[in-house]
């Protein structure tokens, strides 16, 4: 959440100026294209109506008023401007007349097309798309806002150390074993050991039909010596949100060791950073 309080600040022209000549913007986008967001939209509403053209300039978006019941408003005045910002579009607005602007922090969240215009005190406005789409009904603007507003950039998971001062972290194994498992540069997706896997056939997910490589009636028959190499597939790996499947397993006859991965693996769920101070581990998807 800390990019949503982020304030993007832009000085609004003290002049007005006519930002945008509507039928000029509609042949740009008809003749180069337009982003999505692009167009004309309108607030409707029991005491304010009217509607603004939203258009790319270079690297901002300036929300240009075009019509409606605002006083001292007129055709081609600036009436705000955007800029994307993380998970939301953020930027100024004029509250108050052209010639005496009152500025406010806005921030915007589009769904289809149409946007939620988030005031500095949270309450919202509904503008719609009128022109070159129309917007249609429904769209749950609340889901829009929390998939984007809440939406985590990275995952920040606690990590411990071994007797050794080696990093463990902590995994969920076939959805039934939770564990701090090591990690190792290594050509083996994952190493375990026979307790370990012996524990997962308990738990009645791992079987015959994981097993890849060597006896799996010998190796599950106590009467048998241990006798690698035994491998077998793993279903499910976990680490926070994130899930690797059909993961290739080694039995160890290591006692020292209950189960590593390889640092491919981990790499696997993102961009990785070990914070040996915090004993973090963040995950960037």
């Amino acid at each position: 959440m800390k990019h949503l309080f982020t304030i993007i600040i832009y000085l609004l022209p003290l002049t007005s100026l006519a930002q945008f000549e509507l039928d000029s913007l509609k042949k740009k986008w008809e003749n180069v294209g337009r982003e999505a967001i692009e167009g004309v939209y309108a607030l409707s509403g029991d005491s304010r109506s009217y509607s603004i053209a939203l258009a790319k300039d270079q690297d901002i978006y300036k929300l240009v008023y075009l019509e409606g019941g605002l006083e001292n408003w007129v055709y081609g005045d600036l009436k705000g401007m955007i800029a994307k910002s993380e998970e939301m579009y953020e930027g100024r607005w004029n509250a108050g007349k052209p010639t005496k602007p009152n500025l406010e922090d806005i921030k915007i969240v589009f769904g289809n097309k149409k946007f939620i215009l988030y005031w500095s005190d949270w309450s919202i406005d509904e503008f719609k798309m009128i022109y070159p789409e129309k917007a249609q009904e429904p769209t749950d603007m609340d889901q829009v806002f929390m998939d984007q507003a809440f939406k985590r950039d990275e995952i920040s998971i606690p990590i411990q150390l071994s007797d050794s001062g080696s990093v463990e972290i902590p995994i969920m194994v076939n959805d039934v074993l939770k564990i701090y498992v090591g990690l190792e540069k290594t050509s083996n997706e994952v190493i375990v050991s026979k307790d370990i896997a012996k524990t997962l056939i308990q738990t009645k997910t791992l079987g015959y039909k994981e097993w890849k490589e060597g006896n799996y009636y010998y190796f599950i028959d106590e009467d048998k010596a241990f006798e690698p190499p035994h491998v077998f597939n793993l279903n499910s790996l976990a680490l926070g949100e994130g899930q690797l499947t059909n993961l290739e397993a080694v039995i160890s006859d290591e006692i020292s060791r209950s189960m590593v991965i390889s640092f491919d693996v981990l790499e696997r769920f993102g961009k990785v950073n070990i914070d040996m101070d915090k004993l973090l581990l963040t995950i960037k998807p």
